[in-house]
């Protein structure tokens, strides 16, 4: 039997997903500062020193923890990683000392998620192209184990000498009918569509207004039927495709990402992939993945609380930190440090809120928002008002063809129009010179760690969210010092984002 809430939440999630899909409806005027609101003090701002010290050490675990000169693969803050744990230990002593009331929560699995400790893991691999050695470069594991034993996903799979073709963008008999007759094992290599954030041509952003609303109503009916259009194309149709080679839109930049294919998935940068189009059918790949399926993996909530004169009460100040494969900067050191600077500046105003401040560093949200989701099926009894959210925020990119926007997601309309009044008493564009800041409302939540308190009842989230154009989500390269790392962390954008998250948390839980 599902309980009541799991019912409802169903139930919600069909309704609301018919009437707006993925759609992000962007809300009042474009002209998005207002002009005559004006800053807060110099006072009402966060310690932006604390913030970036913070960050460094977050973003440096891939160094710190792992010995990459011995051979160790450096996985960051990956979910059940010793660079999460590390993470941890670092989040749960800074929260200690603040003076803190700072514990954990280990994320288990529940009745409404019964997976949430399951992931298949990557324990070794390697790469050669032409009998060349590749070091910047990530592959992804395999959804299935092989084509003899697919339930089995404790395997590793090792090929040598693969040819490499283009792949086909359709499924046309005349594009495919050589490689359905290939007796040879061999990778496809396609250029990666993950996160490109040009503009799209007129023609397709029109059409995009039609599909994203049912998108994501497919993608349920595909779940339903037990549809995979992935391993149809791959698994199926060619037998003798071994994995997919990925190369980047960035020239020093590889992508990364989670295990949704039936083949492995190569990611490597676009140098490398011009290179191998350059030479294409000279190039030979070997390579392997050693992956096993774990059942039990350990993460952890961390949780700094600070009491309210009304503790029946909770407002939940909280950001991801854990992070992909790389120094993890943007997303989301951080948002992260951001969240105790908001606790630093409460305890050291000696500021006591009327509701109990949750500051919390969810785990695993990479994989799934899995801490965000065991904490919310686990406090079925606490009586949550608000969860300010903060995700990937406060970089800089040199480009200047891209605007960047920090996006302020609201659940309720009637709560983002009042988020918007407190946003825009900081003059945002100013401070930042190049970047914009828009409202949106999504009624599910952002993709992000506040989408499983989005639904619950009475329960209002924000989530503060700088996605539009960036450049190097997920992205790693040239030993973790490129894609997203510490060199693109934004001091003025940390002043700007600083204040309106401070005037927004102050405004939820301090009377006036």
């Amino acid at each position: 039997m599902f309980k009541n809430t799991t019912i409802k939440r169903f139930l919600t999630f069909t309704v609301v997903t018919l009437f707006f899909g993925t759609a992000v409806l962007p809300i009042l005027d474009d002209n998005v500062v207002a002009a005559d609101t004006g800053s807060t003090t110099n006072e009402d701002i966060l310690d932006a020193g604390y913030i970036y010290n913070l960050t460094k050490a977050l973003s440096y675990i891939i160094y710190d923890e792992y010995n990459e000169s011995a051979g160790e693969l450096a996985k960051g803050r990956f979910f059940g990683t010793k660079g999460e744990w590390r993470a941890a230990e670092i989040l749960l002593q800074n929260m200690t000392d603040l003076g803190l009331w700072a514990y954990t929560e280990q994320i288990g699995n529940t009745e409404e998620s019964p997976d949430l400790t399951k992931i298949i893991q990557v324990l070794d691999y390697d790469l050669k192209i032409n009998n060349e050695n590749v070091t910047d470069f990530h592959i992804v594991p395999s959804k299935h184990g092989p084509r003899c034993d697919p339930s089995n996903l404790d395997y590793n799979f090792s090929y040598k000498g693969l040819k490499v073709y283009e792949r086909p963008k359709f499924l046309l008999p005349w594009k495919i009918m050589h490689l359905l007759c290939e007796k040879e094992d061999f990778l496809f290599i396609e250029q990666s569509t993950a996160f490109i954030p040009y503009n799209m041509p007129p023609l397709k952003k029109f059409l995009t207004k039609f599909i994203d609303p049912m998108r994501k109503p497919m993608m349920f009916a595909r779940k339903i039927l037990k549809y995979d259009p992935d391993m149809e194309r791959m698994y199926r149709f060619f037998p003798h495709c071994k994995g997919v080679i990925e190369y980047d839109y960035n020239n020093e930049t590889y992508n990364q990402g989670a295990a949704k294919t039936s083949v492995p998935k190569i990611y490597i940068n676009g140098t490398l992939g011009d290179k191998i189009l350059e030479d294409l059918k000279n190039t030979t790949v070997d390579f392997f993945i050693n992956q096993t399926y774990n059942e039990s993996v350990i993460s952890y909530n961390v949780i700094g609380q600070l009491n309210g004169t009304d503790p029946s009460k909770t407002v939940i100040v909280d950001c991801l930190y854990d992070s992909w494969w790389t120094q993890g900067t943007a997303d989301a050191a951080i948002g992260m440090a951001m969240v105790l600077a908001v606790a630093k500046y409460f305890v050291e105003n000696n500021i006591t809120p009327d509701y109990t401040i949750k500051f919390i560093g969810f785990g695993g949200e990479e994989v799934g928002l899995r801490g965000a989701r065991y904490y919310e099926e686990t406090h079925d009894d606490e009586d949550i008002l608000y969860v300010v959210d903060l995700n990937q925020i406060c970089f800089w990119q040199d480009d200047d063809e891209i605007n960047l926007t920090l996006n302020l997601i609201c659940n309720k309309l009637s709560f983002l129009n009042k988020i918007w009044k407190i946003a825009k008493k900081t003059d945002y564009k100013g401070i930042t010179k190049d970047d914009d800041i828009k409202p949106l409302w999504m009624p599910l939540g952002a993709p992000s760690d506040d989408a499983p308190f989005a639904i619950r009842p009475g329960c209002k989230t924000v989530c503060f969210l700088k996605d539009t154009g960036w450049l190097y989500h997920h992205r790693d390269g040239q030993n973790h010092q490129e894609g997203d790392s510490l060199k693109y962390f934004d001091w003025a954008d940390v002043n700007a984002t600083g204040e309106i998250v401070l005037n927004v948390v102050k405004h939820l839980t301090v009377k006036p």
